[in-house]
């Protein structure tokens, strides 16, 4: 494998009334290649009957888009800066922005056109560093259990997007589960200091001590802003509990100041798994299944595979849209090389497929092992 290529990543998760406009937006500032995903983000619907520590409410779902592109570290704080400001992501309820580092390991030479970010000014804002993603994949229909979590406690507003699993539930058939096939991934950037509870209540709700109940894995986050309004309430007030606390995080310069009742949740110790890198293969819609295969044929678990749309910009300026497939894989970070280079020997990288593999780092996860159960039988 040759030497991967360092760049950042950055999603936006924006009310889908704006993705069309941000998109143009980001293709007048010189980007070519833009992907994004359809999926919901949820609140909580509270009532004015009850104080709001003692009513969870309902949940009230609305859609949006993850816009993800990939630009050269020089230009992210410049990109961050120019979005963050023209859709007011700083105010609570407008959204999200957040970058992270990746390894481009191979691609189609049809995504190494380079991007000439231009700025009339590039003045790049403040933004939140002591920040993580966690990403949790569960059965279709649970991700509302999953989603509430966060937004109980106030950590910030996750965002779901669908796919469809392979790989493990074929492993699991000695275990004679039914594994559905079709995924639920919710996905929240929140304060580090977080991390260890949230994952916590992610296993214990989502049951993920459990075969084929998901896996949950948390990723660095280099700079973003976090959406934290976390729920409607009828009360009218000159200033909602979300943007108070959005105006002392400024004043803060982060969000570790919090004393978060999350925790006294993180009680358990749990044997997380490390060494971990989260592969992304894009390729052309209807080739996911088979890349993967040869992806697990040299060390990959599994794969959960989603549609995108991807846009660019041709010769003359003008935007094509497609249907892609993104196959997300945990894989062990020692396994990387010799699955990009089996990727590789399918040809997956030729004009058939036109496929993109990238890396990012993941710091911890947690799923099922059955040499846990061996462990407690020997007991």
């Amino acid at each position: 494998m040759c030497k991967p290529m360092k760049a950042v990543k950055i999603s936006i998760i924006i009310n889908k009334d704006l993705s069309k406009s941000v998109t143009d937006d980001l293709f007048a500032l010189g980007l070519r290649q833009i992907f994004s995903e359809v999926g919901r983000s949820s609140i909580l619907n509270k009532s004015s009957s009850f104080p709001s520590f003692l009513s969870r409410g309902s949940l009230l779902s609305y859609p949006v888009e993850i816009i993800s592109f990939i630009v050269q570290e020089a230009d992210e704080l410049s990109v961050l800066s120019y979005i963050a400001k023209k859709y007011d992501l700083r105010t609570p309820g407008k959204g999200s922005i957040f970058s992270h580092e990746l390894d481009i390991l191979k691609a189609h030479p049809h995504y190494t056109q380079n991007h000439k970010i231009h700025f009339k000014s590039k003045q790049p804002g403040a933004f939140y560093q002591q920040l993580v993603g966690i990403t949790c994949i569960v059965q279709r229909g649970e991700g509302d259990k999953i989603s509430r979590i966060a937004l109980n406690y106030g950590a910030s507003v996750p965002a779901a997007t669908f796919g469809e699993g392979s790989g493990a539930r074929d492993k699991l058939g000695l275990l004679r589960i039914t594994i559905p096939p079709e995924k639920e991934l919710v996905n929240l950037v929140l304060s580090k200091h977080d991390t260890n509870p949230v994952m916590e209540l992610y296993i214990e709700v989502g049951k993920l001590d459990e075969p084929g109940r998901g896996i949950a894995y948390v990723f660095p986050i280099k700079h973003g802003i976090v959406n934290t309004k976390i729920s409607r309430s009828r009360i009218d007030q000159a200033a909602s509990i979300e943007q108070m606390v959005s105006a002392i995080d400024a004043i803060k310069g982060g969000m570790e100041w919090r004393k978060s009742s999350l925790e006294r949740e993180a009680t358990k110790r749990r044997d997380y798994l490390h060494d971990l890198t989260e592969l992304n293969l894009i390729c052309e819609e209807g080739r996911g299944t088979q890349l993967t295969e040869a992806a697990m044929s040299s060390g990959a678990p599994g794969a959960t595979i989603c549609n995108v749309r991807y846009s660019q910009l041709d010769e003359h300026l003008e935007a094509r849209r497609y249907i892609r497939e993104i196959c997300k894989m945990i894989v062990p970070t020692q396994k990387v090389a010799a699955i990009a280079d089996a990727l590789e020997a399918t040809a997956c990288f030729e004009d058939d497929s036109k496929a993109l593999l990238y890396a990012l780092p993941v710091e911890k996860a947690f799923t099922y092992r059955a040499r846990e159960i061996k462990k407690r039988h020997h007991r």
